[in-house]
Order: C-alpha cells, then structure tokens, then sequence
C-alpha cells in the first residue's frame, strides 16, 4: 500500500444494493470505489470521502482494511473474497433472501482477517465435552495428545498450551487468518485468503507444542471434536461459484497430497473432514511448518452415546469414501470418554476466568508437583489477543500463587560451573543476536564501564539456574535467570536479577517470568549467597539485598501493538507486589551507547 491510502469495506445502497463496496481513499485524489462482489473487478467511480462517510456507520457497515494489493489477480481474488464474507455476514438478503439490512452486533476481530464467530459455553455434545477437557481435564487431554504423537515428537516436546477454546476468552473458535493468528503464524494469513476463501473451518480447539529440535517452528494441533456419528455428515461444500472454484483447486491439491483416490468426492457430505485435512496440507506443505490434526471423538457422550466400535466401524467406512488407502500424515484419530452428566449439565456454570495449568509433555505429574506450580505462572503471562484478558484477574491470582509453598524438593545448592566465568552460554565468541547480544556486551565487552541503577558491577553471571530438577526431565525442568549482576553503589551492595529481553513477547509476560524467578530466588538463601563464593576476598554478607530486573533496549517498551499494550498491566502488576509484599522490581533500559542500566521513566 502506497502511504496515505485508505481501504475501507462500505456499504453504499447508491452503488450496489446488494454487496459490499472497497473504497480506496488517497487524500493526493486517486480515490476509487470498487465492487469485487461478481468475483472480478469493477471501478464505480470516484466518490468524494463526505459522500461515504454520510452513507456509513463506521463500526456498523465500514471497517478499515489493512493494505493488500488492489488490481491483477491477487488482488481481485484477496478483496473478492472479503467482499463476499461481509455479504454473508452483514446483509441477510444474500444469506437467506431477506430483506437487506446492516447487523451491527457481530463484532469484528479484525479487519482483513475472518472473525472468531463461534464463542460462549456450550450446553451439550461434543463442543461442550471439549470446553470442559480444555478448561477443567487439561492434563488429562494433553497427555492424550501426547501419548498418540511419534515417540520421536513426544520426546521432544518441552511444553503444550492450549490457545482454545479457553474459559477466560468466552470459549472462543478461531477460524481463518484468526486461527494462524493465535498459533503464531499471522504473518501468513495472505496466504491463506489465497489458498482458502473466507468462513473456512471454525477449529474446535487449537494448540501448540514447544520442542527441543534445533531453528523448529512451534508445531501447530488443529482439533476436531464429535461425540456422535451424525456430527460427522453435512450437506456438503454450499460455497458460492467463486469460491467454489478456489475450494475445488485446494481441494484437489490435499487430495493428491493425502494419497486419495482421484474419483473420491471430498465436496459432499464429507467435505467437512475434508476441508481440515486440506488446512492441514496447508500448514505442512504449503508453509512447510509442522502441524497435527487431531479428529478427537468422544465414547459415551451422555447427549447421544456412541461407543468405541461404533466410531471404528463408521470410520471405516468414512476413509473409504475419501478414497483414503493409508493413513495421512500428520492426522490421528483420538478417543476419550465423554465426561460425566454432572460435567455436562444443561445449567451453564459461572465462567472460569483463566485457564487451568498447562502441563509439558514429559512430566506426566499431578497438580502438586514443582512443574505443575512453574507452568501455573507460564498460563498466567500467555495470552493470544491483543489485549491481556482480564488483566486484574490474574494479578489477583499472581499474588495467591506467591503466597503458595513451593512443592517438592527444589531447591539447589551452588553448582561449581557457576564459580567459573561470567559468560556461560555455549555462544561465548559468536553471541546470538538479541538477549545473548545483550548479555554478552554487559558480561564481557563493557563490563567495566557498565553501570546499573548506578551501581558500579562488580561480578556477574548469566543462564543462573534457579531450581533443581525434581522429576528428572533436564533443563526444561527448572528455572533460570538470564543474569545475576553484583553491584556496589557507596559502599553498598546490592544484587540484581535480571529477564533480559530483545524483542519476544511482552512485558507483560517478562514481568510473570521475572516474579517467578524472584519467588524462587527468595526462597533460597544458597541463590543469593552465590557471590560469597565467587568474590570470597570481599567478604560480602549473608543475605545482600536484592532487586528483579526487566532489562531491555528502549525499544522493547515502545514496540506499538501487544507489547505496548501489555505495558501498564506490567507496571500495575509490579506495584502491587511492591505494596503487598515489599518485593523490588522494576522495568529497565539497557542504553548500549551509554553502557547503563536505568530504571524505565513512565515506570
């Protein structure tokens, strides 16, 4: 888009009664109206910004557009595809034969993006045996999951969060450049408007695995829930001619792809499985990022029971018809039973307003255990929207988890390798750009001439392990801090520790991780006690005051969008530990040019 233009999806009775217009506004005058709704191009003329204004009700039939190209096929098959997901869903005389009027209670996500339609507590059958797993059963879901993934995958699987259907987000389905969104592949939703058009599948659950494999995208579960047979028929593919033309393309690309038998018919009753194996060829081979649909059914479901032989017996018969020979890669049948009626009672409880613990994957542990208390903070700084979901909420819950004991046997002593140097990283002569970069220059290359909160540095450390692992599943069983500096400011000493960050996530998230550490750190006098050891010639105390640090480049604050956002909840997090419990902690900026650490100046 060149700078200044504007695009707007309008509805303008005048032009075209029936469709959604795209009206491109240039203040220099280049200003056109154009309708896509015939699935080509079509310039109306060039109307004046007052005359759409007038004609409009912004937030109820106008919406501004983030830029995509215009003209030549691209652009035609992107904004004839938004064009018909703002008929379908705004003007019911396209949808049923209605008369035409605006709606104005569905609200909109996101401008180029479908929004996140379906959302709220379910009453019965497989969409709300799913919510309750998600929100209530997670661990036992999760290890499910897990158990049906390649043993080579499930080793290497350092943790899984559930992105939906989560009670704290009103039980949300994500569809569309939504769903890649939420998963953490945004970047990518051009390509999907090019490869599905809009009002593609609602997932009935997402989520994502963090692994140990070397430069590996995060890899992505799609899930599709039933807990009847029926659930599995529809009445087939009902998009419109131009869409159907883009659908029948995808189709028979994943069709090829999944080894189905050409002749198979995947626009029919069974096009809906078919259209999520053809999301699925979409993510792994199209993004080349790695990906897992999972078809979950449930045995049992107290709505309309279904047992495990009636599934496998319906199944059967449900690849045949999809012309599948073997099985796809990257797709898993699953079963769990259904929940008890008390679970899936037609009263509809108070809503939880967060998710419960998320668990990583090889610690199979009860809720008591030290990993199950560390991934109880990991939920609490994740969020997938722009916004943090009841922000107060979980700072109320934050200070209930800090007054919590600690389980099980955590605490370590002071491991030899870290009264060696100051630099620890496997990247001593080569840094990693971003926080390695960052600790490397004030460990090393500055370390003389740094100062932090006025400090003078005296020693350092980084990668400071915080924990002990008590379950026997390596690094990713404890915590560590990226830097423990010693500072000398008139005679004092002072200890800080420190959640370097570059540009990942927010500060909102550093400033949980951050907490974390600090809990862990202030529960254990041999943590603290650490430069007793390494700088013995001071003879320094026992117990040195200490303070948390955020230290990041400036900005790191100022990044617009999600993390700017995430700003004042970080700062309104922090003063309340500082009120409730006297803990000292604060944002930072590191000034590379300068070579100090200060405090933020708005915190």
């Amino acid at each position: 888009m060149a700078f200044g233009y504007e695009y707007l999806m309008v509805y303008l009775p005048e032009f075209n009664p029936d469709s959604f217009l795209l009206f491109v506004h240039n203040p220099a005058g280049a200003t056109k109206l154009r309708d896509y709704s015939s699935g080509r191009e079509r310039v109306l003329g060039q109307p004046p910004l007052s005359t759409v204004s007038r004609a409009t009700l912004y937030g109820k039939s106008r919406f501004t557009e983030t830029a995509h190209t215009v003209s030549g096929q691209d652009g035609n098959q992107y904004w004839s595809a938004r064009t018909s997901e703002y008929n379908l869903r705004f003007l019911p005389s396209i949808r049923n034969g209605a008369a035409a009027e605006i709606s104005p209670s569905v609200p909109m996500r996101s401008a180029v993006r479908t929004p996140a339609e379906v959302h709220g507590r379910a009453r019965r059958g497989s969409q709300r045996q799913l919510q309750d797993y998600v929100n209530e059963h997670q661990p036992v879901l999760t290890n499910a999951l897990l158990e049906a993934l390649p043993e080579r995958l499930r080793e290497a699987v350092t943790s899984v969060r559930w992105v939906s259907p989560l009670a704290g987000e009103d039980y949300v389905e994500y569809r569309d450049g939504d769903f890649l969104e939420a998963v953490g592949l945004g970047e990518f939703s051009s390509d999907l408007a090019v490869f599905w058009p809009s009002s593609g599948p609602s997932w009935d659950a997402l989520a994502v695995l963090t692994t140990s494999f070397a430069r590996s995208r995060p890899v992505v579960v799609l899930v599709e829930a039933k807990s009847h047979v029926p659930e599995i028929y529809g009445n087939g593919c009902q998009a419109g001619p131009a869409s159907r033309s883009l659908i029948e393309k995808s189709l028979a690309a994943a069709r090829q792809w999944c080894g189905a038998r050409e002749s198979s018919d995947w626009l029919g009753p069974l096009y809906q499985l078919a259209n999520r194996l053809a999301h699925l060829y979409f993510l792994r081979e199209r993004l080349k990022s790695p990906a897992w649909l999972v078809n979950l059914y449930f045995t049992g479901d107290p709505f309309r029971p279904t047992t495990r032989e009636e599934w496998d017996r319906e199944l059967r018969s449900v690849k045949q018809s999809l012309g599948l020979a073997g099985e796809v890669s990257g797709a898993i049948d699953l079963f769990l039973p259904a929940l008890s009626p008390a679970a899936t009672a037609a009263t509809v409880p108070a809503p939880v307003l967060l998710s419960p613990p998320v668990i990583h994957a090889a610690d199979d542990l009860e809720s008591e255990s030290f990993a199950g208390w560390r991934h109880r903070w990991t939920v609490l700084a994740e969020y997938a929207s722009n916004q943090i979901p009841n922000a107060q909420a979980r700072i109320d819950r934050l200070t209930n988890l800090w007054r919590e004991p600690i389980p099980e046997n955590w605490q370590r002593g002071i491991d030899p390798q870290l009264l060696d140097a100051r630099y620890r990283r496997g990247d001593l002569h080569r840094p990693h750009a971003g926080e390695h970069a960052i600790e490397h220059r004030i460990l090393l290359e500055d370390f003389d001439r740094v100062t932090c909160l006025g400090n003078r540095l005296i020693d350092g450390v980084n990668a400071f392990p915080l924990s002990r692992d008590p379950r026997g599943v390596g690094r990713r069983g404890n915590v560590e801090a990226d830097m423990l500096l010693l500072g000398e400011l008139a005679g004092a000493h002072r200890l800080f520790l420190c959640e370097v960050k570059h540009d990942a996530n927010d500060p909102w998230y550093a400033a949980v991780e951050l907490l974390r550490q600090m809990r862990l750190f202030s529960a254990n006098l041999n943590s603290r006690n650490l430069f007793t050891h390494r700088v013995s010639i001071l003879g320094l105390p026992t117990d040195i005051p200490f303070t948390g640090l955020i230290v990041a480049p400036a900005s790191y604050y100022a990044s617009r969008g999600k993390a700017q956002n995430a700003l004042q909840p970080a700062i309104d997090l922090l003063a309340r530990f500082a009120s409730e419990f006297g803990v000292d902690m604060r944002l930072a900026v590191w000034d590379a040019t300068n070579k100090t650490i200060d405090e933020l100046p708005c915190a």
